[in-house]
């Protein structure tokens, strides 16, 4: 006899068949069309997809079972959830995030049990390109390199507001944001603070990516970049506050020590660095969504790290030479936000 715990066990032995039901789905754009026609039954949404009811049924089936879908009589609508966060047009879709799991990140996640017997990112083989990690080989694939960014900007613009919001950055002056990507998180911080510079940090094939987002979102004339490795090249200086956002999570707390400590170097008395990043629960039994990034930074992007504990955070800024540090709340989406003044 089947219960909830059998039904989640078999989500989790089924659980790539739960994923295709859902990109499928996507790629079809179904949610899209059950939305605005105010929910369709079998035959509508096998007319809209053009294909044979047998096949429109099957899919039916499992987003309903997924809970993706509800029934009312005969006809398919949105779950509440879907309508958050599966709908092109709503803020919090999830849309990129499905599409870097489906070209990136599940191809090496098979690798998972071999990444573990050899401490490093076995999964990368299925990408091609130079280096040992994910970040480097994009650079020579601009498609995956633009799935990419895509993905890391579209959760910046979820998530960073938040950080823009909570603290205070009229108090600074120049923020360098290092791995800033395509530069969501500058562009927020130069629209909110008309006084503010903002450099970015990251590999060079990017910037020209960021340095056109800013123009287009008027804030070019005080939005740089400046090309370099994170751990062969110097930091540049002029800065009092360093944007340290998505990058704890990437590497062994050893690595992330050495890292704001170079960050800790580059700033001035009274300077600061913000880390901001996703975190697992201080006990090591959560959440799902950290455990889920935990495998994916192993197995397939570093090979060295994981989702962190706040406590974890905490510990590299101290020992890493911040005396004063400051917590603060509000910053959603299972994040956290430290704040180390040198």
């Amino acid at each position: 006899m089947f219960d909830a715990e059998s039904d989640h066990l078999q989500t989790i032995i089924h659980g790539a068949t739960a994923f295709e039901l859902l990109r499928t789905a996507i790629e079809f754009d179904l949610f899209r069309l059950i939305e605005d026609n105010g929910g369709l039954d079998l035959a509508g949404v096998a007319g809209r997809l053009g294909v044979p009811e047998q096949p429109a049924r099957v899919l039916l089936l499992g987003l309903a079972s997924l809970r993706l879908l509800t029934k009312k009589g005969e006809t398919y609508v949105n779950a509440p959830v879907t309508k958050r966060s599966l709908l092109p047009t709503r803020p919090g879709y999830l849309g990129p995030l499905v599409e870097i799991q489906e070209k990136i990140t599940n191809p090496g996640l098979r690798d998972f049990a071999e990444s573990m017997r050899r401490d490093t990112n076995v999964g990368l083989r299925h990408l091609e390109g130079p280096g040992t990690t994910l970040y480097e080989r994009v650079t020579v694939a601009p498609d995956l390199q633009q799935v990419f960014y895509n993905n890391m900007g579209h959760a910046s613009r979820q998530t960073f507001p938040l950080v823009a919001r909570t603290f205070d950055f009229s108090k600074l002056r120049h923020v360098i944001d290092i791995g800033g990507g395509d530069g969501s998180n500058g562009i927020e911080l130069a629209k909110r603070y008309p006084e503010l510079e903002v450099t970015v940090f990251d590999q060079e094939s990017v910037l020209p990516i960021a340095k056109r987002n800013a123009v287009e979102a008027g804030v070019g004339d005080r939005f740089h970049g400046s090309p370099g490795d994170l751990f062969t090249d110097t930091l540049p200086t002029g800065a009092d506050g360093i944007l340290f956002c998505h990058i704890f999570e990437i590497w062994s707390l050893e690595r992330n020590t050495e890292l704001l400590a170079k960050c800790y170097d580059a700033l001035p008395p009274g300077g600061c660095v913000l880390v901001y990043n996703f975190v697992s629960d201080n006990d090591n039994t959560g959440s799902v969504s950290a455990a889920f990034m935990s495998v994916y930074f192993l197995t397939v992007a570093s090979g060295e790290g994981m989702v962190y504990s706040e406590q974890d955070m905490r510990a590299s800024l101290t020992d890493a030479g911040f005396s004063r540090i400051e917590s603060y709340e509000g910053v959603g989406y299972r994040h956290a936000l430290l704040v180390g003044y040198k």
